[in-house]
């Protein structure tokens, strides 16, 4: 008997209806295309998340979950409830601009076995690029990128467009050593079989790691003929709260992968 789906899309809310009223629109003609399923974790919401989703889009599978938990453990309680071959990590904070991305990188992945994970193109809503492919985090680029003065930022501009491979750019396919967790395209069996993302980083630096361990068997790849439209807020800049969160993933990551200065 044929599966009813070939793709799993996972999301996450965090009292955020207010993207979910600008992404599922736009989503959920591409899910349909794509034979995909749309699951929704609704993590401690209190903004009328659920109550939004189950009144305009039933066909979303919602999933509250009361406790408090970061981003990769709420996207393993939708990666336990996948029926499809794919499964893509996504941001609520996305608008899809190609109606055709889920069937594209379906098939990408179908012709290519020895690929884990595919990200497309992730641009502004002015249609420039987010340089969103990084090559393994030292503490110099990230003591840059969060703490380098405005005025500075020129002297070391070579160096941040480094970390972010604008020196390979974004106009051809190739391997970043890692990719955003604002959106991944990945095969459900190897995530699997990695048992998700590692728990242990409650936000940030979850998805360089997950990267990491694909790596091990598989890779990961940039294609960038389709994209995504991606309302970037840059929290760990704005919040203390979240800069917290960001140095103590920081800690963990570097503890596991070993220190890397410069």
């Amino acid at each position: 008997m044929e599966a009813p789906y070939d793709i799993t899309i996972s999301l996450i809310s965090y009292n955020q209806r207010r993207y979910l009223e600008s992404l599922l629109p736009t989503l959920l003609p591409a899910a349909e295309a794509a034979r995909a399923e749309v699951l929704l974790v609704a993590n401690r919401c209190t903004d009328g998340t659920a109550e939004f989703v189950a009144a305009n889009f039933p066909g979303v599978k919602l999933t509250p979950n009361p406790h408090r938990a970061g981003y990769g453990e709420n996207h393993n309680l939708n990666l336990r409830q996948a029926h499809g071959r794919y499964f893509v990590i996504m941001n609520t904070d996305m608008v899809v601009n190609d109606a055709t991305i889920f069937v594209r990188l379906k098939e990408y992945l179908d012709a290519r076995p020895d690929v884990g994970i595919v990200t497309p193109k992730i641009l502004n809503a002015d249609g420039t690029i987010q340089g969103l492919n990084k090559r393994y985090p030292t503490v110099l680029d990230l003591l840059l990128r969060r703490c380098l003065p405005s005025f500075l930022l020129p002297l070391f501009r070579r160096r941040l467009d480094y970390y972010e491979m604008r020196d390979v750019g974004y106009d051809t396919e190739y391997e970043p050593e890692y990719a955003s967790g604002a959106f991944m395209f990945c095969r459900t069996e190897v995530v699997r079989s990695l048992e998700g993302f590692d728990t242990g980083f409650f936000l940030y630096f979850e998805d360089v790691d997950l990267c990491r361990r694909v790596q091990q068997r598989y890779r990961v790849v940039y294609y960038p003929f389709t994209s995504i439209i991606h309302f970037w807020e840059r929290a760990a800049h704005k919040d203390f709260a979240y800069t917290k969160y960001f140095v103590r993933s920081g800690i963990r990551y570097f503890r596991k992968w070993g220190l890397k200065l410069a």
